[in-house]
């Protein structure tokens, strides 16, 4: 069962729950329909510096909508990445998982920077997948930072604020936190 305080790709332990509010909130903006393509307007993700539409809230999603919109979007528009992305979440919302992950990895093959920070997410909480490998996370969110989305940096803060975790690192997760803090300004 998904916890609802997490980004929309996360199915994660207690501790991602109480020390990700930021970070999956990135994801969770308030929907406001503007006109333009249907999937942006019904699964736009905040975390994706190249949407086209006001960012939709996780439990604004309404998964067999988004499926059709997104669907008939990527039919229309297979090279179209952020497409992709959000057909990915309208399978998350629909508990789909490897569909999800097939969709966020397509997205990444077209080389569209915010898959990565999904794909990231995936690893980081094992949402889609048989187990979390933060090693596989952190350098997925590494790469989504340098191809300019700034919730990746907050993606690595909370990877290296995980006590337990070989990751863990309070001086890099403050120092991801600042660069988060300071690229979303």
């Amino acid at each position: 069962m998904m916890r609802r305080c997490l980004w929309p790709i996360a199915r994660a332990n207690s501790v991602l729950c109480r020390h990700s509010k930021l970070l999956w909130a990135s994801l969770l903006a308030a929907p406001v329909f503007a006109d333009g393509n249907r999937c942006d307007q019904l699964a736009a993700l905040a975390a994706d510096p190249f949407k086209q539409a006001e960012a939709v809230d996780y439990q604004d999603i309404q998964g067999p909508d988004v499926i059709l919109a997104c669907h008939q979007a990527v039919t229309d528009h297979p090279d179209n990445g952020r497409y992709w992305v959000q057909l990915g979440r309208g399978y998350l919302k629909m508990d789909r998982g490897p569909e999800m992950v097939a969709a966020f990895e397509r997205a990444q093959r077209l080389d569209y920077p915010v898959a990565w920070f999904a794909l990231a997410v995936t690893y980081h909480t094992g949402n889609g997948r048989a187990r979390s490998d933060r090693a596989q996370a952190e350098a997925l969110y590494l790469e989504a930072y340098e191809r300019g989305v700034p919730f990746a940096a907050l993606g690595l803060a909370r990877l290296y604020d995980e006590p337990g975790q070989a990751q863990f690192d309070p001086d890099k997760s403050s120092l991801w936190q600042r660069r988060f803090e300071q690229r979303s300004d």
